[in-house]
């Protein structure tokens, strides 16, 4: 009896093991690490595929919010390519962060954070008023501000990274989480699907 007893509460003790291990391992996915989405996509950087980046993300954007007018969408996808330029980013992740964060609405305000890439004010208040005319939330919201300032951030937390996308993500978010990461690499995905349907 007192064998069947250890037997059992160390297969209890195992179960547990393998599920705190298998937790652990996708509390942190790395969708970006493993994309061949992303890595393709490394190829059509240059000044050669602007026109059908463009294209890919103003469809992309037409589709998750309808609402927008044209001109606007435009704008923003314009916007994303300037400052994915000025940052050596890839200009669909940045688009990608902008559905997640904000599904392109330029005057989202949701728990301190701001515009179309929800800048967190509090957070980033001391550095912005020293690198940018801006002085109060409502200059915050301006687009061209908003996504230069957001590309910014997200370029220098991947740069904390050694390059790792990944984990410049958790750190633009603030804290790690799994479903912000995978749903980023979705609306990746998506953008990547179009541009080579172009």
């Amino acid at each position: 009896m007192r064998k069947r007893s250890v037997s059992f509460a160390l297969g209890i003790f195992c179960a547990i093991l393998i599920a705190i291990t298998f937790n652990a391992q996708t509390a942190f996915s790395q969708p970006f690490s493993n994309s061949q989405a992303f890595h393709n996509m490394q190829n059509h950087r240059s000044k050669t595929d602007q026109a059908k980046r463009l294209k890919a993300i103003e469809t992309y954007f037409r589709k998750k919010n309808p609402k927008i007018p044209l001109k606007n969408i435009s704008y923003y996808a314009q916007l994303v390519e300037d400052c994915s330029a000025r940052y050596n980013l890839d200009p669909f992740l940045v688009a990608s962060v902008m559905v997640k964060e904000s599904t392109i609405k330029e005057k989202a305000v949701s728990k301190g954070n701001y515009g179309l890439m929800q800048i967190n004010w509090k957070a980033n208040r001391p550095w912005i008023v020293k690198n940018y005319p801006i002085r109060s939330t409502k200059e915050l919201l301006t687009p061209s501000y908003n996504v230069s300032i957001g590309a910014h951030i997200l370029a220098a937390n991947i740069k904390k990274c050694k390059g790792d996308v990944d984990r410049g993500l958790d750190r633009y978010r603030g804290r790690s989480l799994a479903s912000y990461r995978n749903s980023i690499h979705q609306h990746y995905q998506g953008i990547s699907e179009i541009f080579r349907r172009l």
